[in-house]
């Protein structure tokens, strides 16, 4: 050790770092005051701690790096207790594999270095700092933990083992398992799985009994994915919190219930609406995230294509008649109901929507929520709607025959509709409201525009990385590479996401949607008074020069903006 000193030492001299009498002095100070030479330079100013840094780097062969919140994977910040972090001056950053990059000012403490190596069972990569940087950061990189006590964010290890010993003490009866709900380490543990939810971007969060364990799950990007297993044991509490808060009933375990939390997280209040069920294993809790104040995507970001988004603005621009959007749940067909909206929403309209539930609050809008309690139901709020004098109307989802029928009469008396319905495609749309009871001749006179929609996940920018077609082996993908390459000019590069700790290792961030968008013709009527099948009406869509879902997809996957596996997943090929 002495040995790379000293060469350090002379390292610093021929960098001109710092002066041979400063050296000297500070080698001096080093034995007066018991510190090391590297503290003696810094607290003394003999030099900058960003100079001496960067050649200590350099020296040794590791990056210097002015790290920030983006570089820290707080997930994995459990792998070094946070006293050791604070008490030597030390901080994980990401996990790669089986090593573990860290944080730190001072490498040539080879201790530390050994230390980390036998606590995480990791190879550790150094990462050389400011020491001020370690310091402004250690608390956000051990936000979703801490020593116990009454902060609100304990580690999970804590809050379990903390809620396990009120269950013991309790002795486990089924009564006061309830009154558990209300203690501090219950509470903490069913915020923090909230506000990581909330921090993740979930659009659900599912809390799932199993015979052993209850397992939590995240929806993110329109995947599940698990998060924590708490203990068995700790079950009945947990959901006894999550319905004391949705005011539901904690003696009904049997029977489906369904509710609503509004909680306050960084100055605003998220809603989420709450469903429970039986199973064999116990009860199980879907919480959907309605994140009112959340900003949705514009228009021009939905990721239509030129000359769809072109028919789009001209299909909102009508003065009446009604334009839906298909898919199936979780397609996004409200939010391009909002960002359509939005995008003619001016002073001199009146805009009235009813939804079930209002899940962004748009500002000049009038918003009704669907109250089923008081007889306030789609068909029913439809109806006083039209009678407020709208100039356009947004019905969240067509569900029966009255509410069909109320929104086609509503399109035919000079009012603008926009509604959504669950079907396949656009085609199938049509057949969906004959079935339901609407004739023919109201629908041509009625429908402006259909769109069918999907969201697929955009693959991460930050590892992104050209693949080959010998890749793809599923049998779906094979056919969407046939199809591709009917499309496809020569020389064609496919992409996808190798994962990184920007995505959580899954290639993916964020989503897109696509789009095809039928505007009925003249053939297309005729086909619809003769009632014919969604297949005719979609063939004449195509003559007619609609793009199918399944091309956009693949101009999308041309683009480098998905892959092929996307497109598998959420179309049938």
């Amino acid at each position: 050790m002495a040995a790379i000193k000293d060469a350090f030492m002379a390292y610093l001299l021929e960098q001109n770092t710092c002066s041979p009498e400063v050296l000297d002095e500070a080698i001096a100070l080093t034995e007066t005051e018991g510190s090391s030479l590297f503290d003696v330079l810094i607290e003394h100013s003999f030099t900058s701690e960003r100079q001496l840094l960067e050649s200590m780097a350099h020296y040794l062969g590791f990056p210097f790096e002015l790290i920030d919140k983006a570089t820290i994977d707080y997930k994995i910040s459990y792998l070094i207790p946070e006293s050791f972090a604070r008490e030597n001056g030390v901080l994980p950053l990401f996990l790669i594999g089986k090593s573990l990059s860290v944080a730190l000012t001072n490498p040539f403490h080879l201790e530390i270095l050994e230390t980390l190596e036998i606590l995480t069972g990791l190879e550790i990569v150094p990462i050389i700092t400011l020491k001020s940087n370690i310091e402004s950061l250690v608390g956000y990189c051990y936000s979703y933990q801490d020593k116990g006590g009454d902060d609100e964010n304990a580690p999970m290890s804590s809050l379990y083992e903390m809620g396990m010993k009120l269950i013991e003490d309790k002795q486990g009866s089924e009564d006061e398992i309830f009154d558990l709900a209300q203690e501090a380490p219950i509470a903490k543990l069913v915020d923090t799985i909230i506000k990581l939810a909330i921090s993740e971007k979930a659009s659900d969060i599912h809390i799932e009994p199993e015979d052993t364990v209850m397992k939590v799950r995240f929806r993110v990007d329109g995947l599940l994915r698990d998060v924590m297993s708490p203990p068995k044991k700790l079950e009945a509490a947990i959901v006894s919190r999550l319905k004391i808060l949705a005011n539901l009933d904690i003696t009904e375990t049997r029977k489906p219930q369904d509710g609503r939390i509004t909680f306050h997280y960084k100055e605003k209040d998220i809603d989420f609406r709450v469903s429970t069920v039986r199973t064999i294993s116990g009860e199980k809790m879907v919480l959907r995230v309605l994140d009112k104040s959340g900003a949705f995507v514009s228009l021009e970001k939905l990721g239509f294509a030129d000359h769809e988004y072109k028919k789009i603005l001209s299909l909102i621009s009508c003065t009446s008649g009604m334009l839906i959007v298909c898919g199936p749940t979780g397609s996004g067909k409200t939010s391009t109901l909002y960002s359509g909206l939005s995008k003619i929403n001016t002073a001199d309209k009146n805009i009235i929507t009813i939804e079930d539930p209002v899940e962004y609050n748009l500002d000049g809008i009038n918003q009704i929520p669907v109250n089923a309690k008081i007889g306030m139901d789609f068909s029913a709020g439809l109806v006083a709607i039209v009678r407020q004098d709208p100039d356009v109307i947004m019905v969240g989802e067509v569900r029966d025959y009255e509410t069909a029928s109320t929104a086609v009469q509503a399109a035919l008396t000079g009012h603008l509709v926009f509604t959504t319905l669950h079907t396949r495609n656009a085609a199938g749309t049509i057949t969906r409201l004959v079935e339901m009871g609407i004739a023919p001749f109201l629908l041509n006179s009625a429908v402006i525009g259909i769109v069918g929609q999907r969201l697929v996940r955009t693959i991460c920018t930050n590892c992104k990385k050209p693949t080959t077609l010998s890749h793809y082996t599923g049998f779906k993908q094979v056919e969407l590479i046939e199809e591709i390459k009917k499309l496809a000019p020569k020389g064609m590069t496919l992409y996808k996401g190798e994962g990184c700790k920007f995505c959580d290792d899954t290639g993916y961030k964020g989503r897109i949607g696509i789009f095809e968008v039928m505007t009925p013709n003249e053939e297309i009527r005729n086909l619809v008074v003769e009632k014919s099948g969604a297949e005719k009406i979609n063939a004449a869509a195509l003559r007619a020069g609609m793009v199918p879902m399944l091309e956009d997809g693949i101009h999308k996957i041309l683009a480098g903006i998905t892959t092929v596996d996307e497109i598998a997943r959420v179309l049938d090929i």
